[in-house]
């Protein structure tokens, strides 16, 4: 009886699987965050009614019936998969507007309805291959001139009303994207690292997949994906990430911190805090108030990057006016509050150690402060503490 109740089980998810409502395999559509489908239905909204709005305005109702149903689909395609090689303004510029001239040639020569659009759409799809412009819901704008040229006459004015709707929508997607849903223009990836200003890849990216792996990858597929080769590079990141995190096992920042932390305070002056610095071998401080409320942080470097200096001898210069009392009052008067760092990265004591990995290797961090579930100071960790958390990690049996 068990295994009568497994098979139909299985037989069960395998239907489900093919007609798409068994999600195990893939991505879940329903666990996006609440918000961000508020988000993508307002601004759906608000460019349909834009277009609308716009078109009657200008068109009067000739405009009614024209592109309301393919720019409806475009809005899927733009909002709800933003990242989509479909979305990408080229797509959408060059898919509707070539779609409706291939349409409307189309009507001068075939008069059978079903010849012709059949003939419209087969075209449409080979031009998308060839320009690089696949959109499917421009398709539907071809049949525009197409189902028009059924009741009259059509002729090159048909366009007008084409080319309004579409450069409305795109202006207002564009606009509303940036405004509701925060996207913004992706910038080509290159190999710099942005850290130490040179021309190799960040020390993540050394190893393992490579841009040009993924880019052959892709384009070894007999079909048009519909993610992004930076959607996909970040989605193998996360997936490395996490299955780390689940070799590696519930290693969080509090276990591997340093608890003991040397700070300062805000009003303490700069000379005592450069001693600190020095008597105690560190090369960062962490400022807290008395409440241990991370205010920011004061390092060796602070104390150097905005100097000017010819040479070495006049970096001495600089950090004795800076520091000696005798014979410069006014710049010893300086605290850590003129000179630290208020827009600090800083990290949970229950974030797991594989949130760290890029901080430390990609951003150049030498020093994350870790705060507590009240947001208080509770620790420090380094690139030692983590590299020796690593290695531990290696050595397991």
């Amino acid at each position: 009886m068990q295994l009568i109740i497994k098979q139909y089980q299985r037989a069960l998810s395998k239907f489900l699987s093919q007609l798409g409502i068994d999600h195990a395999n893939g991505q879940i559509i329903s666990a996006i965050p609440l918000i961000e489908r508020i988000k993508v239905s307002i601004t759906g909204f608000c460019a349909l009614f834009l277009v609308v709005i716009i078109s009657q305005y200008v068109q009067g109702s000739d405009a009614k019936m024209v592109l309301i149903g393919s720019m409806g689909a475009s809005s899927v395609i733009l909002f709800a998969l933003p990242s989509s090689p479909l979305a990408k303004p080229w797509p959408f510029l060059v898919g509707h507007i070539m779609s409706a001239c291939i349409g409307l040639v189309l009507s001068f020569f075939i008069a059978d309805l079903a010849l012709l659009a059949a003939t419209a759409i087969a075209c449409v799809l080979m031009m998308m291959y060839i320009l690089e412009c696949m959109h499917p819901p421009a398709a539907a704008t071809a049949l525009v001139p197409v189902l028009a040229s059924q009741h009259s006459e059509v002729g090159a004015d048909i366009l007008l009303p084409i080319c309004l709707n579409v450069l409305v929508f795109f202006i207002a997607s564009q606009l509303l994207s940036r405004l509701i849903l925060k996207k913004r223009w992706l910038k080509p990836a290159t190999n710099y690292d942005p850290v130490h200003l040179h021309h190799d890849q960040t020390p993540l990216k050394r190893l393992g997949l490579q841009a040009d792996d993924l880019r052959q990858a892709i384009n070894s597929f007999d079909s048009v994906l519909a993610v992004s080769q930076e959607e996909l590079e970040t989605i193998y990141q996360q997936a490395q990430k996490l299955a780390y995190q689940r070799r590696s096992g519930e290693i969080l920042s509090r276990d591997i911190m340093s608890a003991d932390v040397i700070t300062a305070s805000a009003d303490m002056p700069l000379g005592a805090a450069w001693k600190i610095l020095h008597k105690h071998k560190i090369s960062m401080l962490p400022v807290v108030n008395e409440e241990r409320e991370l205010l920011g942080v004061i390092s060796s470097v602070d104390f150097l990057k905005n100097l000017t200096v010819p040479s070495y001898s006049g970096l001495l210069k600089h950090l004795n006016r800076m520091l000696v009392k005798r014979k410069h009052r006014k710049e010893v008067n300086n605290k850590v509050k003129d000179l630290m760092v208020t827009n600090v990265i800083a990290v949970k004591d229950t974030d797991h150690i594989v949130a760290l990995v890029p901080l430390l290797s990609d951003i150049g961090l030498h020093h994350i402060p870790v705060l507590d579930s009240e947001q208080k100071l509770c620790g420090i960790i380094t690139q030692s503490d983590l590299i020796g958390a690593l290695y531990s990690v290696n050595q397991k049996p």
